[in-house]
């Protein structure tokens, strides 16, 4: 092979199991940041941690609403509403932590946050 000849990559189907885990991963990762801003939620810099944390937040659970849009997420109909619910409530607890922002605002939506990870988890290990 030559330099000059570009690599031909296969495309890789993604596996929904892997598209649960790997949201639940990134879930659990958004929880340890928002439960990091909670614990010093009196360091002089915690706006900035908190809005990094918040947008974070707010990206996962969009991104969970694209993944449902798209259909990547196979999960029983039933499941994929409760989500989009949920997902749709997460952004109001998110807005909420904005407008007012508190340790107490910020522990339900670290909760829900965490509730969801370790659901996707489970459905990762029944499928």
């Amino acid at each position: 092979m030559s330099p000059e000849q570009p690599i031909q990559q296969t495309p890789r189907r993604i596996n929904p199991a892997d598209a649960k885990m790997g949201e639940a991963a990134r879930l659990d990762a958004i929880a340890a940041q928002l439960m990091a801003v909670q614990r010093h939620w009196n360091d002089p810099n915690r706006e900035f941690y908190l809005a990094a944390a918040l947008k974070a937040s707010r990206d996962a659970w969009h991104a969970i609403q694209t993944a449902l849009a798209e259909g990547v997420l196979t999960l029983p109909l039933e499941v994929q509403h409760n989500l989009l619910i949920l997902s749709v409530y997460a952004d109001s607890k998110i807005s909420s932590c904005e407008a007012i922002s508190s340790a107490d605002t910020l522990g339900s939506l670290i909760a829900l946050t965490r509730t969801l990870a370790s659901s996707l988890k489970e459905w990762r290990a029944a499928a």
